[in-house]
């Protein structure tokens, strides 16, 4: 199993669901990835598969989404970066007890994203198999100055575009993407998790009250396929053979 260690500086190492309804998301992702739950407040769950944790759930301040945590040594001197590029600071940093600091952000573009900075919990302890997340990536009609700003606060640097589209690299390693919306929208982080095949996840989605809104195709990285959860949530499944997986630690 590709258990994950101590995250680079920028790398997504946590997803977080924001849902007005908690017990509904825990009974569709239980379905859907076979994951178990631990509550950790009075509307709060993380999710954990093979004992492992792999993703949160609570309640939400804004429309239900995945929302992309990137990891930081520091999360008061990224707040502070995020502002001097441009960005705001939705929530200022704050403890989660026994386990780190976090903060929540938004970009020049409004996508916003979560700050993590690991103390006993360094993030996802479970990546890039199937039922936990593989790949994250900004999507906007904006990606030129996506790049502009996470290069500042992150320092970023990027492979060659493909129609829009680089691949982020943190300490030189590839962490996650930035492109063009297809078809345009709000810039927004999309995630992916991994699935051993899409064509049957999407039929279980379904079947579990979630709706496929593009797929499954084939692509570069694996069939994959755009789907919502029944709270509304948008993420992608995507097949991962075993022998591959994504840089995420």
């Amino acid at each position: 199993m590709p258990k994950a260690g101590r995250y680079r500086e920028g790398v997504p190492c946590w997803m977080a669901l924001a849902v007005p309804d908690v017990e509904r998301a825990r009974r569709f992702y239980g379905g859907l990835f076979g994951w178990e739950f631990v509550a950790t407040g009075p509307a709060e769950l993380v999710a954990t598969l093979h004992g492992a944790q792999v993703a949160a759930i609570g309640p939400p301040d804004a429309p239900a989404a995945w929302r992309t945590c990137l990891a930081t040594p520091d999360v008061h001197r990224t707040t502070a970066a995020i502002q001097t590029a441009g960005g705001r600071v939705v929530r200022e940093p704050y403890e989660v007890p026994d386990q780190g600091r976090a903060a929540l952000a938004a970009d020049p573009l409004g996508a916003v994203f979560g700050l993590w900075q690991g103390g006993p919990v360094p993030g996802a302890g479970l990546v890039n198999e199937p039922g936990t997340f593989t790949w994250n990536e900004h999507l906007s009609p904006g990606p030129d100055a996506a790049r502009d700003f996470y290069r500042q606060v992150f320092g970023y640097t990027y492979d060659r575009p493909r129609d829009g589209y680089t691949v982020f690299r943190a300490d030189g390693l590839p962490a996650g993407g930035i492109g063009p919306a297809d078809p345009p929208g709000p810039a927004a982080w999309l995630t992916s998790f991994a699935t051993a095949d899409a064509d049957r996840a999407t039929a279980h989605l379904r079947a579990l009250g979630g709706a496929v809104l593009a797929g499954p195709e084939p692509t570069p990285f694996g069939r994959s396929a755009l789907v919502r959860d029944d709270s509304g949530a948008v993420f992608t499944l995507i097949a991962v053979p075993p022998d591959e997986s994504a840089e995420a630690a």
